[in-house]
């Protein structure tokens, strides 16, 4: 039966990734019909400095914004 692997930043409590696990089984279960016994899932958290969207690392002071980016927006990096 289903593993899930959720790979995020740091969750910053117990309590949240307790109830994040829950509710994910839950859903797993009421969608899939897969037996509670049966559904496992791990968490696996990364620290932002380790972490990047479009080249942009996680612990950037301007990361929601810069990792929206579609380009470099400069001529060194243009697709050949």
């Amino acid at each position: 039966m289903p593993h899930i692997h959720i790979t995020t930043w740091p969750i910053d409590s117990d309590e949240k990734a307790k109830k994040l696990l829950e509710e994910i089984t839950r859903v797993m279960h009421n969608t899939l019909g897969c037996p509670l016994d049966k559904i496992s899932i791990s968490i696996q958290e990364i620290q932002p400095s380790r972490w990047s969207d479009a080249g942009v690392v996680g612990n950037d002071p301007d990361f929601k914004t810069k990792s929206r980016r579609m380009d470099f927006g400069d001529s060194q990096h243009e697709a050949s």
